[in-house]
């Protein structure tokens, strides 16, 4: 089956479904549309991965261009902080979204060619594996823009890291080159760019030749699913203190501007 739907790519191939962020202008960056496809997607992987006999028995997330995922859109960003629009899109797009994906019953993989950030980093922490590129890089570029974290983050990077480690992770809000995130554990695999593609079809075959049913019952032994969502409600609750914020304002501002943000505290 193959399926383009423009923003998101679909396909499966032996026993494995693909799904593609194509945004690639816009550097993958979440835009409604985007969150909506992806949701739909990722809907869909999880409803046909749970029927008995399915041709999906393992998923890959992957997309198109330089970046994986460079988080929220923030020209949509900007247009909701100076129309105070848009504060519903955690609860109705950011967390649905999340939620699909963590919740998807087979294997799940991250193709990460280039750079994630903020809810990029969310969707490859939601996945069951990650292998990463050389060439990419994670950050969590949200108390940048006066923000608190999203898509699950700040529980699948605990999962992953620790506590400790985590909250320095977000505090700093530094970007974690590929080498460092091998070293931490946040990634399976580091491979050369033009390795990417051919080691994780290997993984993904592997896993789509597998006992499926006995992967996902340790998945669901193992993934703890509900934490992730009480951490996603947890953060839509902060964001939404967070997104009338003049610091917030400012950040998105700034950003766009191209000059360092002045913050205020407010």
């Amino acid at each position: 089956m193959s399926e383009n739907t423009n923003l998101v790519l679909v396909e499966d191939k032996a026993g494995v479904r693909y799904i593609t962020i194509n945004r690639a202008e816009a550097y993958n960056s979440l835009d409604q549309g985007l969150r909506l496809a992806l949701i739909e997607a990722f809907r869909n992987a999880q409803k046909d991965s749970e029927e008995l006999g399915s041709a999906v028995r393992a998923v890959v997330l992957r997309a198109n261009g330089k970046a994986f995922c460079s988080g929220q859109d923030l020209k949509e960003q900007l247009r909701d902080t100076q129309n105070r629009t848009g504060m519903e899109k955690v609860v109705e797009e950011y967390n649905p979204m999340t939620e699909l994906l963590a919740g998807i019953s087979v294997p799940t993989i991250a193709a990460l060619q280039g750079p994630a950030a903020g809810a990029g980093w969310g969707l490859a922490m939601a996945c069951d594996f990650r292998v990463m590129s050389t060439a990419a890089s994670f950050k969590g570029a949200f108390t940048g823009v006066g923000l608190a974290a999203d898509s699950g983050l700040s529980q699948t990077l605990v999962d992953c890291v620790g506590r400790a480690k985590a909250l320095q992770l977000l505090l700093l809000d530094r970007k974690v080159p590929a080498e460092e995130a091998a070293e931490l554990g946040l990634v399976e695999q580091l491979v050369e760019p033009t390795e990417l593609e051919a080691t994780v079809e290997e993984l993904a075959n592997n896993f789509a030749a597998g006992p499926t049913a006995a992967y996902k019952e340790m998945k669901a032994l193992v993934k703890n699913t509900a934490a992730i969502s009480e951490a996603a409600a947890a953060e839509a609750e902060a964001q939404l203190r967070l997104f009338n914020t003049a610091d917030h304002s400012e950040a998105v501002a700034a950003f766009l501007g191209k000059r360092p943000p002045q913050f205020k505290g407010e």
